[in-house]
């Protein structure tokens, strides 16, 4: 039952970003992969923390990469309305 709900819950706010597609274009390299790479884990954080499947680990990834990519991070919380990191 809980499983289930889990997985409803991320389901929910799991949804294509704009962004991330935006960034898919643009041309080859190594720094677009390891980019597009810290994205998808940053929205995939970020909806854990929303739905609170986070714990300490969690929250510490949160953090470096909400500070190592600040525009992201607002840019996928608008997206999703998802709850800000205070």
């Amino acid at each position: 039952m809980n499983e289930r709900r889990r997985q409803q819950d991320l389901k929910r706010y799991s949804c294509p970003s704009l962004y991330i597609q935006e960034v898919e274009g643009w041309p080859e390299s190594e720094a677009r992969d390891r980019y597009l790479k810290d994205l998808r884990r940053l929205r995939d954080v970020m909806v854990h923390f929303k739905v609170g499947y986070i714990g300490f680990a969690g929250g510490a990834s949160l953090g470096i990469l909400r500070s190592r990519y600040p525009e992201a991070y607002d840019v996928l919380e608008r997206a999703k309305g998802l709850v800000s990191v205070q």
